[in-house]
């Protein structure tokens, strides 16, 4: 692995030989190797062959992002891009580069390149500018090599792939991404060249080799047999190795895949957040590529971020996805002709990456449209998402193998979405509750439920708006009632999340941890709040006046500007942050310590899902404490005051009961509010988590939102 090699953090020519004694033992210790490099010759293959051969015997892949050398005539065509696979003009341009770098080639390294590109272990791709009027060349030199267990080691610094490179005056820079402060660096050249391999890059556009020009170099294949050595298959025959699964897995995940084959390959994995749902997913789909021998795989994400994290896990178990989302140039192209080669046999696998929105589109039905339901899976990632109505298109019938996941599969107050998603991936066929995993695979947690009330005009408000709804739930149902009062509910709802008396309770607490942790001689890290939509500013502002360094985490902030913060606050750079609901699904803060609940959602999907987020394990965590900001009656008032204060502790208490029931302090949280119920004579509450009250209650008697 590459945490076996002791690596120096700049390695120089004038020291070092760059090729033997750094890329050399790194490949022999990787399964991928993607490189972006200006120029590349035949020269480096000679010389890191040792390396090569033996990254390849260990089923790795190679992927080379190059700069085409370009006379002046060829530069306009250049600007077509992606029109090479169609366009005349280019693809005669790119097949002559390919011819004289096969002429520069010695007959034995030729001979490996040919075979390597054959077996699709290594794959050329040419980058060239986007603008017109670019005179501009990738010009880069960055390498990331991958081993089985996740780690990456990245190099960057001026050194080509040719023999000349090799003789000038080079160095690289090393960043290992398992070491604390050089793991921001590595992610930050692994994310900016993966999405330059993906044609997401704003100044260059990456060209596919046509496959003409592709099959034309194979053909330069001057022996019967390959001159490396491949893995093994059970029969012995040494075969290229495809989709395969790169984890160890767990016993439960194990048991999960075992139970979805079961189950006829379909199924929901109801597991909790953070308990490796993508990677049992993905050795699910790599034991059917195994068992079937080909395989394409669609799988659908609710947001642009898990796409790309998606990305780098399939290229780990050796799927290499196409990305398709309004983000991605001329996915369509790519999806069409993947599947052509696949249904002809020249592909043994497809793997196809959409957000829900794309894949929910009549463009993405019809570009998958060939695909053959008995070889094609489907995984619904958050798959409660695609119960939605404009959303239910993206579960494709073209796909007999079905595989949904989400921690909460059931939607809240919406029977006909739930009937659909069952329905399309059929029933859970496992389960693995949070309270299984927390303690080996999820943080331990203390929980402590913080009562507040709302203010007399609060109070006064919340009163007036329940009896409009019940006006309302109780009148003919038509749909502009219906829309009546789902704005009601709303309004009721946000007054409950952004109750007036929350934020000061939680700076005082806030002030009482940043002593404390004074006092014992370290900084306060590590704190995430939640708020209500509409009140985080004042929030930022409330914390960042108690002198934390703190930045907002909602929808606006970009995709790499959220890694960088996240970054930040592993780092302890960053000590707050304060988000609205953009952590709900897919984004991980296992460097959260202390967590602030001021959101009061009462909806399952939402706040389970944002306990999960803090529940990850992270190096020297031990547990985790939420603080849950829960709106009860003033204990000025009379049981018998009224329906309102029912209706509070009807919304407010099944949370209570989800997050006590897992925590270490159980009992001493049940404590908090047991005088309380028992007042109001709902000690039953006690014992009721969500789904029990959602069969209880009518839709009108509860929000569906904060």
């Amino acid at each position: 692995m590459l945490s076996s090699i002791e690596l120096l953090p700049v390695y120089d020519s004038a020291e070092h030989d760059l090729v033997r004694e750094l890329q050399v033992p790194l490949l022999k210790q990787s399964h991928d190797y993607l490189r972006g490099v200006g120029f590349f010759t035949s020269g480096w293959l000679r010389i890191a062959a040792e390396g090569m051969y033996e990254f390849i015997a260990g089923g790795g892949r190679a992927r080379f992002v190059i700069s085409p050398t370009i006379e002046e005539g060829d530069w306009e065509a250049l600007q077509l891009g992606e029109a090479a696979r169609f366009d005349g003009e280019l693809r005669a341009l790119l097949e002559k580069r390919i011819d004289e770098l096969a002429a520069s080639l010695e007959h034995d390294t030729l001979n490996a390149l040919a075979w390597m590109v054959a077996d699709g272990l290594l794959e050329f791709r040419f980058a060239v500018p986007r603008a017109k009027e670019s005179r501009s060349a990738y010009h880069d030199k960055i390498g990331v090599f991958r081993d089985m267990d996740g780690c990456a080691v990245v190099l960057h610094g001026s050194l080509n792939d040719s023999i000349q490179g090799s003789l000038n005056g080079e160095a690289f820079s090393v960043f290992q991404s398992w070491v604390p402060g050089q793991q921001p660096y590595a992610q930050k050249h692994i994310e900016r060249l993966e999405a330059l391999w993906a044609n997401a890059n704003a100044q260059f556009r990456v060209c596919r080799i046509p496959d003409a020009i592709r099959k034309r170099f194979i053909q330069l294949r001057t022996t019967q047999s390959r001159p490396y050595r491949l893995v093994s298959s059970p029969d012995g025959d040494a075969v290229p190795k495809g989709p395969r699964c790169a984890a160890h897995l767990r016993p439960y995940q194990e048991e999960a895949i075992a139970a979805w084959i079961e189950a006829d390959c379909r199924g929901i994995f109801e597991m909790a957040t953070g308990t490796g749902k993508t990677i049992t997913a993905l050795a699910a789909a790599a034991n059917r590529y195994s068992a079937l021998g080909h395989l394409a795989v669609i799988v659908v994400v609710p947001y642009l971020h898990l796409l790309e994290q998606w990305a780098r896990d399939c290229l780990a178990f050796g799927f290499s996805p196409v990305l398709c989302s309004s983000n991605h140039d001329r996915w369509q192209i790519e999806v069409k002709s993947r599947i052509q080669d696949f249904n002809i046999g020249a592909r043994s696998n497809v793997c196809i990456l959409a957000v829900h929105m794309t894949a929910a589109s009549d463009r993405f039905r019809d570009a998958i449209s060939r695909l053959k339901p008995e070889c094609t899976l489907v995984i619904g990632d958050e798959a409660h998402g695609l119960g939605a109505g404009h959303l239910r298109n993206a579960m494709s019938e073209r796909a007999g193998l079905r595989l949904g996941l989400s921690a909460t599969p059931r939607r809240w107050y919406d029977d006909e979405g739930t009937a659909a998603i069952v329905g399309y991936f059929g029933k859970t066929c496992f389960e693995f509750p949070l309270e299984k995993a927390i303690g080996t695979y999820l943080t331990p947690y203390r929980y402590y439920p913080e009562p507040v009330s709302l203010t007399d005009e609060e109070l006064e408000e919340y009163e007036a708006l329940t009896a409009r709804i019940t006006l309302l739930a109780r009148a003919e149902s038509t749909p502009e009632q219906q829309e009546k009062l789902k704005k009601l509910l709303l309004r009721r709802a946000r007054l409950i999340s952004s109750a007036e008396a929350k934020l000061p309770a939680m700076l005082s607490l806030l002030r009482q941890t940043m002593l404390r942790d004074q006092a014992n001689g370290h900084e306060t890290t590590g704190i995430l709040v939640y708020c209500a939509a509409g009140t985080h500013q004042e929030v930022l502002r409330a914390v960042g006046g108690l002198g934390l360094r703190c930045h907002e985490f909602v929808h606006y902030v970009s995709l790499s500007e959220r890694e960088r913060l996240l970054r930040q606050f592993a780092d302890g750079d960053i000590q707050a942050l304060v988000a609205v609901r953009c952590l709900d699904e897919g984004v991980d803060v296992p460097a959260t310590k202390i967590a602030f609940v001021m959101a009061s959602s009462t909806n399952p999907r939402e706040f389970v899902q944002r306990r999960g987020r803090i529940l990850r394990l992270s190096p020297g965590k031990r547990e985790a404490v939420i603080y849950d900001y829960i709106v009860v009656p003033s204990s000025a008032r009379a049981p018998a005051a009224g329906e309102a204060d029912v209706s509070i502790l009807k919304r407010e208490m099944p949370r209570f009961v989800e997050f006590a029931s897992c925590a270490q302090n159980e009992f001493e949280a049940r404590q908090v509010v047991r005088d309380l119920l028992d007042r109001y004579q709902m000690l039953n509450l006690l014992d009721e988590k969500p789904w029990d009250v959602y069969h209880q209650l009518r839709q009108w008697d509860w929000s569906t939102d904060e």
